[in-house]
Order: structure tokens, then C-alpha cells, then sequence
């Protein structure tokens, strides 16, 4: 299982909102992350929808980490970003299996809880646990 790309650079950009402790525009944190402009919007997009990351319009606008690091895991950006853990196709489409195969599946039944270790250990991970780690100098 790989965590996505979007998911990686998701995680980037939000540990360093958290590490700036400052509004940031897009471009700014485009250059720091590495992450081109146009990824890095998209993935704003997805975050300020969410409750991760707050943003303000205007001239003197930009973007904050809308929580503590401490209290934004890297299971929260996972979740908005892939909308949580499948490490089977069958945990993304309900309708993939019947539900007499399901009840016959001994597959199903050990990555259920595969997905679920996977989610408690990667709530675990804040993003005061990885701070200096996105290269940021504050």
C-alpha cells in the first residue's frame, strides 16, 4: 500500500502552515513544499473545505493551519484527502461484493482489520510529532 502522492504532499503542506504559525499564500507554499502551484491549490481546495486549514481572500490574504499541530493527525489528511484507509478495492465499493460473499470472505475479514490498525496508528502521528521536518526556517 502507498500512501498517494496527493496525500504526501497534502501532509507537506499542512505541516508547514503548522511550523509558519502564519498566513501563507499559495505561491509561497508552493516554493517551500516543492509542490507545483497548481497541486498545491487543489489540494487548499480540499483542505479549507475541511476543518485542517482556514483561508482568507483579499490582497492580504493566504492560507493558516485552522487547528493545532497536536490535534491535526496524519490520518485527518488522509481522510480528506482519500477519504480515509482502503487497502482493498472491496472497502472503497460496497457493491464490489454480495452480501453472502462478504460473510464467506476470510480476505474481507483480515484487512478489516489490517484498515483498522493502519487508522489508529497513523491518528497517532500529529504534526507537532513531525514538526522540522518540512524544512521550514522560522
Amino acid at each position: 500500500m502507498l500512501i498517494s502522492r496527493e496525500v504526501d504532499y497534502g501532509i507537506r503542506i499542512v505541516l508547514l502552515l503548522c511550523e509558519a504559525n502564519r498566513k501563507m499564500d499559495a505561491k509561497e507554499i508552493s516554493e517551500i513544499s516543492g509542490v507545483s502551484i497548481r497541486f498545491t491549490l487543489k489540494i487548499l481546495g480540499k483542505l479549507t473545505s475541511s476543518d485542517l486549514v482556514e483561508s482568507f481572500r483579499g490582497a492580504k490574504g493566504g492560507y493558516v493551519a485552522a487547528k493545532k499541530p497536536e490535534d491535526i493527525s496524519v490520518y485527518d489528511i488522509v481522510e480528506v484527502l482519500e477519504g480515509g484507509i482502503k487497502v482493498n478495492g472491496c472497502f472503497e465499493d460496497k457493491t464490489s461484493c454480495t452480501t453472502s460473499k462478504m460473510a464467506l470472505c476470510g480476505l474481507r475479514c483480515r484487512l478489516e482489520g489490517v484498515n483498522i490498525k493502519i487508522k489508529e496508528e497513523l491518528e497517532k502521528i500529529t504534526m507537532d510529532k513531525l514538526e522540522n521536518c518540512s524544512g521550514f526556517d522560522s
